[in-house]
């Protein structure tokens, strides 16, 4: 499929939505018409078939009668996005093929929000990636929202692929409510049982004018990894184990818990203003790594051998985040003023066993730890004008402190053989980032708006410490700075209460890397370019690099029936993607991994989803996508023109049927999920073991007894066991599976 074909599709589309479904009979129209969605992606509330922006949203209902929990739940269903999680804070978010392309890469292409906060970039230091994003888990949540494409205006850095907005329920000023809920479910294979709590309180200590809402969870998931160091050791861990580290089999390896809490008070004292405090906590504790070593004999083993002082312990991720969030808002009644001011810390550690790599590593760990710190204000004015013309400006000032200590040290008997490799590095890292950002839209006439926004950024980085074994590096002291715009074009066209159009071109851009030091020893002949190992001489600047950036074109509809039954979006959209850092190989003469601008990448593709209820209570969902991302010149250091990027798959499919009924007078469901994800690599190079081509069904049912809602419900239903990340740094033989099946039920409490 070609990305001009899709005018047919479009034809198909509309002529389904103004023919087939005009024609149903008019009795019971508003309890058969689909709810009609309203999203905060454009920073103004606008209804989602008359946004021009492609976005998804899963509703709460959705969320609940689906048993959505992390983020792993629902994005690889979505049209255009790939998830990968590896364990922890872990992950990578790919959306219209923008992929990270390493998973040490420190900042992610694709942003990611909790309510006002931006919570990118909090993963724990494992392997070096730090790049992972909070995966809070969805208690007490009104929606999610997936915008994908460049956000580059209105969200700012890491947004090149788009934005994942995780939106919790807001205080409720007149009632008190709440709810209690707890699930028990099994994992099969070598998994265990798993259990969930959680409790939600909303109480409205002054009427209309200040509420309290309170909501606590913990999640208890066994892993379902047999590690098998002992049982069926592989030469890293025989050679461990002869230098002294110590081997032991062990079943459930991988198991965590999630325990979190959230408080949001709203204080509302005149129809104008209203005061929104948030804080929120979550701990998780992660108990091994979901791993596992593709040339086992079974699909879910591994091996490792223990770590810390004499091999007391086993490998781990622990993960502490808090976040305080103040929204002042005030609304001039032809406009409104909104300040969010937010401080968020995250303190985690690891130990990671590195006998995989071989010698020198062999019985050594890797000892990670991380604090980062962060303080995010953005202030910004929305219009409510009567006339044609509305505008939206704002600021956004963000500090970020990461420290970074890393301990590469022996795990056995003593004395340490004298082969063993030891490492210890202490980085603190700053960065500041000023932005000033705006759009203005122009309604020359009614059913036509035009849009056009900026945005104007600023980085400030500093490495005031940077050291290994306690001798300062040639980083140490660095300083650096970049700047640059983004820009935005959108014209939209609203033919009809069921047909709006739309078209944009858009940019976005992500967080520059930093390059340390260039000592004139690289530059071997004084010429200016410094020899690489393969041979090319490259002119390598140093501070910050350039940040990547797309430029993104796209077009698209949104269709319903005039009953509300059906409705719908289909989207095309094409992305260049110039200067990805590359770092191609060590340098000839020094051993320096140097960084700098050069790959070059085009996506394009085809997005469409569409809800309908095709008889009365009987709801079909169905999103499909096509997305053909390739490197658009060969690069040293990622590879040839054609390779596909990383971590993106070409296809993917999602169908859902749900069923309302009632059950002797309760309200009851039953509803199955389909999802296909295509083949695709963790390299550019599109080497090692592919990822993806597999079919996942869950199916989940459910019934409210009064003020009780029971459930039941089967995830991975086929127990497909295929692959959905493979290691693209250290050793491919390692990888992560689809969890096995798991069959669970829960009971709820609504008040």
């Amino acid at each position: 499929m070609r990305i001009q074909n899709w005018s047919a599709l479009t034809l198909l589309a509309t002529v389904t939505s103004s023919g087939a479904w005009a024609a149903e009979p008019a009795a019971n129209e508003e309890r058969r018409r689909l709810e009609e969605v309203v999203v905060t992606a454009t920073k103004r509330e606008t209804n989602l078939q008359e946004t021009a922006a492609a976005v998804s949203v899963m509703s709460s209902d959705s969320i609940e009668k689906r048993h959505l929990v992390g983020m792993d739940d629902y994005l690889a269903a979505l049209p255009s996005v790939s998830y990968q999680d590896r364990g922890a804070g872990s992950n990578t978010i790919t959306i219209r093929g923008i992929a990270m392309g390493s998973q040490l890469d420190a900042n992610s292409p694709v942003g990611s929000y909790f309510g006002e906060v931006p919570v990118t970039g909090l993963g724990p230091q494992v392997n070096g990636n730090q790049a992972g994003n909070a995966d809070i888990k969805m208690v007490d949540v009104q929606r999610v929202e997936v915008l994908r494409g460049p956000q580059g205006t209105l969200y700012g850095s890491g947004t090149m692929g788009g934005t994942v907005r995780v939106i919790p329920k807001a205080p409720n000023l007149e009632q008190t409510e709440g709810s209690v809920a707890t699930e028990y479910s099994l994992t099969g294979r070598g998994g265990g049982q798993n259990y969930m709590a959680q409790a939600v309180v909303n109480a409205p200590l002054v009427q209309d004018k200040f509420a309290v809402r309170m909501a606590a969870y913990r999640y208890d998931n066994e892993g379902y990894i047999d590690n098998v160091a002992v049982s069926n050791p592989d030469p890293q861990v025989i050679d461990a184990a002869n230098a002294g580290a110590f081997a032991q089999d062990r079943k459930h390896v991988g198991g965590d818990v999630y325990t979190g809490a959230r408080v949001t008070a709203l204080w509302k004292p005149t129809t104008e203003f209203s005061a929104t405090l948030m804080h929120m906590t979550q701990k998780i504790e992660q108990d091994g790594f979901r791993e596992v070593e593709t040339d086992l004999p079974g699909k879910y083993q591994q091996t490792r051998v223990k770590v810390g002082e004499m091999g007391l312990d086993n490998e781990y991720v622990d993960m502490d985040l808090d976040i305080t969030n103040l929204v002042l808002e005030y609304n001039l009644g032809w406009g409104s003023v909104l300040n969010s001011s937010s401080l968020i810390k995250s303190e985690a550690a690891s130990d990671l066993e590195l006998s995989f790599l071989g010698a020198p590593f062999l019985g050594s760990g890797s000892y990670n730890e991380n604090e980062k710190e962060v303080i995010v204000n953005e202030l910004r004015f929305t219009s409510d004008l009567s006339g044609p013309l509305q505008a939206l400006a704002g600021a956004y000032y963000e500090d970020r402190t990461v420290d970074v200590d890393v301990a590469i040290r022996w795990n056995g008997r003593p004395p340490a053989p004298a082969s063993a490799f030891f490492s210890q590095s202490q980085i603190r890292n700053k960065q500041k980032q000023v932005a000033g950002f705006g759009e203005l839209s122009y309604r020359p006439f009614e059913p036509l708006t035009l849009t056009a926004g900026v945005r104007y950024f600023k980085f400030d980085q500093a490495v005031p410490i940077s050291r290994n074994l306690g001798t300062p590096s040639s980083t140490e002291g660095r300083k650096a700075s970049v700047d640059g715009d983004n820009l935005k074009f959108n014209v939209s066209y609203k033919f009809s209460d069921q047909l709006f159009a739309y078209a944009q071109w858009s940019q976005g851009f992500r967080e520059p890397r930093f390059q340390g030091q260039i000592l004139p020893e690289y530059d071997a002949d004084h010429d200016g370019l410094i020899e690489f190992r393969d041979g090319i001489e490259r002119r390598v600047t140093e501070g910050l690099l350039d940040p990547d950036s797309v430029d993104n074109y796209e077009a698209g509809i949104k269709f319903s029936s005039s009953n509300g039954r059906f409705k719908g979006s289909l989207t095309g959209f094409l992305i260049d993607w110039e200067g990805i850092p590359v770092v191609p190989s060590l340098t000839a003469f020094q051993g320096a991994a140097l960084y700098f601008n050069a790959g070059e990448a085009r996506s394009q593709g085809v997005e469409f989803e569409t809800t309908a209820e095709v008889i009365d209570d009987l709801i079909v969902e169905l999103s499909a996508s096509w997305v053909d991302a390739t490197l658009a010149e060969s690069s040293e250091g990622l590879g040839e023109k054609g390779d596909r990027l990383p971590g993106s798959a070409e296809y993917n499919v999602k169908a859902a049927l749900e069923k309302r009924f009632d059950l002797g007078g309760r309200e009851s469901f039953v509803r199955a999920d389909y999802t296909y994800i295509s083949e695709y690599f963790s390299l550019f190079q599109e080497t090692g073991t592919p990822a993806g081509d597999y079919s996942l069904v869950d199916l989940s049912a459910g019934v409210r007894i009064n003020t009780i809602n029971v459930g039941l419900f089967v995830k991975n239903t086929a127990n497909a066991d295929d692959f959905t990340w493979v290691d693209n740094v250290f050793a491919a033989q390692r990888a992560y599976r689809l969890r096995p099946r798991t069959v669970g039920f829960n009971v709820g409490m609504n008040f």
